[in-house]
């Protein structure tokens, strides 16, 4: 049966349209694979809400399950107290205690959309795969970034027209058993707004909520969904509207009421509209998860509150800033321990400096800054017109790698196949070393639209005030951006620098460092009340996290002056990176002296794991670095330096609490969701990826678009080593300048009110959490 115009009004499916798509979190390309919250769209709502409502539309809310609850109460990760914290009226502890002690009912059916019920009815898995890797097929094609040698012809058109074309000529439906199915798509209306309309009618039983019908479409396809997202938001940034995401939405109802006209059936069915009640209740798993998390808080806001408060202390000898990454938490804590006189500082490894990058061995231009933000200048390694013959040679090796690692000739299921044929192609490869961290020379303006020192200057200024050194600089300064090397490894961006949109940190490091460094910036500083002593001299540093070595750069100017200053850091970085790979060593099952297995890993094609990244993230601590000198936080707390007696109107915590915070949520919930649901948040087993169009990958080779981590991101291959806990981040600052934050700050409130993160306030010796609705508390 044709699919026919809609009576329905244009404006209510037009809502519900835009309700399911706010839904779908975006998911960046390879490129420049970035953390991002996958709850994200549901983040203005409640926590606990929010899982309802994928319980209702997933199948599964993301918390732990029962089991796991018990286990970690039994272990006693989870005490008597924790509970009693956790309860209210409705949930006393013996009910939550009653409610994991239960027998697990099986789950029934969940909702899914009109292919997952005819597979139920049908008694087979065919026609959801089947729909799932027609898209994904079609969305491979539409989306691909120059990685196939055959471009679509279609790829001007919409998502949803390019579809309809493509789908005239394409038999793969027929063959699998959907009879007429192009002669079926010839009739679909030729927008894909009315597309829309036209299949909610058809597909919406009475009752149904069409913004949750239509959000379990896109779950169907999330992968593809989320990379959507990502291009309608990044058009958004610029004043643009994009409907790709709807377009996806219109294909993916087309092909379920495609199967509904060719099968027959009642769409509203009792199966396809509500999940099977819930063994043990979502409100129950909420929590226990606050439960689970409270321990971990007591205990760390006893450690922070017993720490020796801000002191008026003058400037060290010297100072390094570092990336507020837990990796760099081992890294300052050793550097501090080897070098007593050394000062380290905590700020986004973007440094202030947000730019727009030209890298000349890739010939690639993007933006060195946080994705929440937009690059403020261009810069270059070399004049875009005349690179030279070294650095298009390097571009070419470099193209020629690249092409390498998205072939099928690279990926893990490859060589599983190819065996022993493959084997000293392998070994050569395995041999090969990836390109080094830091390119040779270092970044400079392309176009400073009107003063280079002027727009050095005022990104210098936003850098100096916000890092806290205005009038209390050393003789050497150390801007440490940090990056990691691995090879055969589509997910490499996920380990670099998420300030620095996904790449290293060393050309915002040394394009800082050298503006700085420079008199004219120096005197212009000076006319805005910011006076570098002259004997203080910046220099430029990247932090490798995959082998924790430190290397310095742009050292030809220093002055003579600095020698034995840069000697001593050297010998001070070269100490710390010792002990930091002696600490990481035993998680990546290597001996603590095995420094050798350790810089291997970053070179050895078959390795999954070069390194742990940012997995059992945990909290963030934004204060004086006087609260966690000397604490031992494991690599688990984010460090952001803020001293609130330098900053009496709340502007600098007001942009830290609206970005960098807001920027760690979004790691902290992304590993969370990787690990709670690895099946819809995460990417899989890398073993098994095949990158697709150069944006993503396939785990196989078929199926969705896989978002999040790889599967070895945060498990070790016998258990999970990433902790499900939602971040807990302590400020010390006054309960009423927060307030003032979350009140301007919307999306700042929603964090802390919705318990998607935990706010704590350090107070003296003593600390007081947020209680939503409540306001603040002891800890």
């Amino acid at each position: 049966m044709p699919v026919e115009a809609c009576t329905a009004p244009a404006q209510a499916c037009a809502e519900a349209i835009r309700r399911a798509a706010g839904r779908i979190p975006p998911l960046w390309p390879l490129s420049r694979f970035v953390a991002v919250n996958p709850f994200a769209g549901l983040s203005e709502m409640p926590f606990e809400e929010a899982c309802r409502l994928l319980q209702r539309n997933a199948g599964a809310a993301p918390l732990a399950s029962p089991s796991a609850f018990k286990r970690h109460f039994e272990a006693g990760r989870i005490g008597v107290a924790d509970l009693a914290e956790s309860s209210d009226a409705a949930w006393p502890v013996g009910r939550l205690l009653a409610a994991i002690e239960a027998p697990q009912a099986a789950s029934g059916a969940v909702p899914g959309t009109f292919a997952a019920q005819l597979d139920r009815r049908l008694g087979e898995r065919k026609w959801e795969r089947l729909v799932c890797e027609e898209v994904s097929k079609h969305c491979a094609a539409y989306f691909d970034e120059n990685q196939t040698t055959w471009a679509s012809p279609w790829k001007g058109l919409g998502l949803y027209e390019a579809w309809r074309q493509a789908s005239r000529f394409d038999r793969n439906p027929e063959v699998a058993g959907l009879r007429g199915f192009r002669a079926w798509v010839e009739r679909l209306p030729a927008g894909h707004e009315a597309c829309i309309e036209a299949c909610l009618q058809r597909l919406a039983a009475p009752g149904t909520e069409p913004a949750d019908l239509l959000h379990r479409q896109l779950i169907s396809v999330f992968g593809w969904a989320c990379y959507a997202q990502h291009r309608v938001h990044d058009d958004r940034l610029r004043g643009l509207e994009n409907p790709l995401l709807a377009e996806l939405l219109a294909v993916r109802l087309a092909y379920d009421v495609s199967l509904l006209d060719a099968f027959g059936g009642d769409p509203g069915e009792p199966a396809s509209e509500g999940a099977a009640p819930e063994a043990v209740p979502t409100a129950a798993l909420v929590r226990w998860q606050r439960a689970y998390e409270a321990g971990y808080q007591r205990d760390l806001a006893r450690r922070l509150a017993e720490a020796e408060p801000a002191c008026g202390a003058g400037a060290p000898e010297f100072q390094a800033v570092f990336c507020i990454d837990v990796r760099s938490e081992r890294i300052r804590r050793h550097l501090e321990a080897s070098a007593p006189g050394c000062e380290t500082v905590g700020f986004a490894g973007f440094f202030g400096f947000a730019v727009d990058h030209f890298d000349a061995a890739t010939g690639v231009r993007s933006a060195r800054c946080p994705v929440l933000l937009a690059s403020g200048c261009a810069t270059t390694d070399a004049p875009e017109g005349d690179q030279g013959a070294d650095a298009a040679q390097a571009r070419d090796q470099a193209r020629a790698w690249k092409a390498f690692q998205n072939s099928t000739a690279s990926c893990f299921t490859f060589v599983e196949s190819a065996g022993l044929a493959f084997a000293v192609g392998l070994a050569r490869l395995g041999r090969r070393r990836p390109a080094p961290l830091c390119r040779a020379s270092p970044p400079r303006l392309a176009d400073a639209g009107g003063s280079r020192a002027a727009t050095l200057a005022a990104q210098a200024e936003f850098a100096l005030r916000h890092m806290g050194l205005v009038g209390r600089l050393g003789r050497l300064v150390l801007l440490c951006g940090h990056g990691s090397q691995s090879a055969n490894n589509p997910h490499a961006s996920s380990l670099d620098c998420g300030a620095c949109g996904g790449h290293s940190g060393d050309v915002n490091a040394r394009l800082a460092a050298a503006a700085l460094n420079d008199p004219e910036v120096r005197r212009l500083l000076g006319g805005r009340g910011i006076d570098i002593p002259r004997e203080t001299w910046f220099v430029a540093g990247v932090h490798n996290t995959t082998t924790d070595d430190v290397e310095l750069l742009d050292l030809a100017g220093v002055p003579g002056s600095h020698a034995g200053h840069v000697a001593a850091l050297r010998v001070a970085l070269a100490r710390a990176a010792r002990a930091c790979r002696g600490e990481r060593a035993r998680g990546l099952g290597l001996g603590p002296d095995d420094e050798e297995g350790m810089r291997l890993r970053a070179s050895d094609v078959s390795q999954v794991r070069p390194e742990w990244g940012l997995a059992n993230n945990a909290a963030m601590v934004v204060g004086p670095r006087s609260r966690t000198r000397g604490l031992d936080l494991e690599g688990r707390v984010f460090l952001h330096d803020y001293d609130e007696r330098q900053d009496p109107g709340g502007s600098v915590l007001e942009l830290i609490l609206r970005a960098p915070v807001i920027v760690a949520s979004w790691i902290n919930l992304q590993y969370y969701a990787s690990t709670v649901d690895p099946g819809l948040y995460g990417s899989g087993n890398k073993t098994l990826h095949n990158v697709t169009g150069g944006v993503g990958v396939l785990e196989g080779n078929a199926g969705d678009l896989r978002p999040g981590l790889p599967l070895q991101s945060v498990h070790d291959g016998t258990r999970f080593v990433h902790e499900l806990r939602r971040l807990s981040v302590f400020v010390e600052a006054q309960p009423s300048a927060l307030d003032a934050v979350m009140a301007r700050q919307p999306a700042v409130r929603a964090l802390f009110e919705n318990e998607w993160a935990h706010l704590f306030a350090l107070r003296g010796d003593g600390c007081l959490r947020y209680r939503p609705g409540r306001g603040w508390e002891p800890a």
